[in-house]
């Protein structure tokens, strides 16, 4: 069940590798709390709506700002790759509202996003450096921004309210189990078919077979995986589908404390684990097709530089 800890693992060891998060707390519709924000010596907006999507290692932030001359529109787009990028004006990156960047770049550094951007202003080069970090409960983002020019110098602190369910919000509980007439046994071998799976940009293993024994309440899974980003990989993991927490060993004998439910015909198991002082959480949801022959398991990762999905789709031996 959480073979994908070990890819997961791996994003977190090479974390200054572009592009390996897939989605972020960053993502969202994002309102402007003026009253909580500091806006130094630079006039407020009216008001302010941001929505930032993040697909890997790219950003784009759409902002609609008002003002007394009225509402305005802008998108910051970038990719996080910690590369200084040139900005020509035939550029669309390059135009945020009135300003004219000349470059732009973007780095995760930690768990916050920082923008550096260059722009030329009355003869005068200009940066300001923007960093996006969210709230632990991941409901206000914090915006500051740094800019330095030979003319000025100035902070801005902008707080932003979340308007869309956070990602990371704690799962609704459980609804009461369905019957078990429509809960279906994983019992089986199950061979990766990785034309038909998404890793992501971490790529499939070279091949890969899970061996299931499901005694409800508890399933026990082999899993046996060679190649791929982390070489040869060989463990089982103990689950229990009646909500108890149960405790494995996985990467490097780190302990995974996990617990498992039925929705439906869907299996879904929840663990915790860490990695070099990291917090990861693992939502694994296992499907099995009407014909029984095959078994789809969707992973949701998250971690303090970002958010990972996967799919993986078996088919029995």
């Amino acid at each position: 069940m959480h073979r994908k800890i070990f890819l997961l693992v791996a994003a977190v060891a090479t974390f200054a590798l572009p592009g390996l998060a897939q989605n972020s707390k960053l993502n969202g519709t994002w309102k402007l709390n003026v009253a909580k924000s500091d806006f130094g010596q630079f006039p407020p907006p009216g008001g302010e709506t941001d929505v930032i999507d993040i697909k890997g290692a790219d950003f784009k932030q759409h902002v609609t700002s008002e003002s007394p001359r009225g509402a305005s529109q802008y998108t910051r787009a970038c990719t996080i790759d910690g590369k200084d990028t040139p900005l020509t004006p035939d550029n669309p990156n390059a135009h945020i509202g009135p300003v004219l960047l000349t470059k732009i770049l973007c780095a995760w550094e930690g768990s916050s996003l920082v923008i550096t951007e260059g722009a030329s202003m009355g003869g005068s080069d200009l940066t300001d450096k923007l960093t996006y970090s969210v709230s632990g409960d991941g409901n206000i983002l914090t915006l500051t921004s740094h800019i330095t020019s030979a003319r000025m110098n100035g902070d801005r602190k902008m707080l932003y309210d979340r308007q869309t369910a956070s990602a990371t919000a704690d799962p609704p509980a459980a609804a009461a189990p369905a019957a078990s007439a429509s809960r279906p046994n994983l019992t089986g071998s199950w061979k990766l078919n990785a034309a038909k799976s998404n890793f992501g940009t971490m790529g499939a293993p070279d091949s890969g077979v899970e061996t299931i024994v499901d005694n409800e309440p508890s399933v026990k899974v082999t899993v046996d995986q060679k190649g791929g980003m982390m070489g040869d990989v060989n463990y089982t993991e103990s689950i229990s589908t009646d909500g108890k927490e149960t405790t494995w060993a996985g990467m490097g004998g780190a302990e995974v404390k996990g617990t498992g439910h039925w929705d439906g015909a869907t299996l879904v198991v929840n663990a915790k684990t860490s990695f070099q002082g990291s917090d990861v959480t693992i939502k694994d949801t296992y499907k099995v097709s009407d014909d029984g022959k095959s078994l789809t398991v969707a992973t949701h990762a998250e971690t303090s530089m970002g958010n990972f999905d996967a799919t993986a789709v078996f088919d029995k031996l």
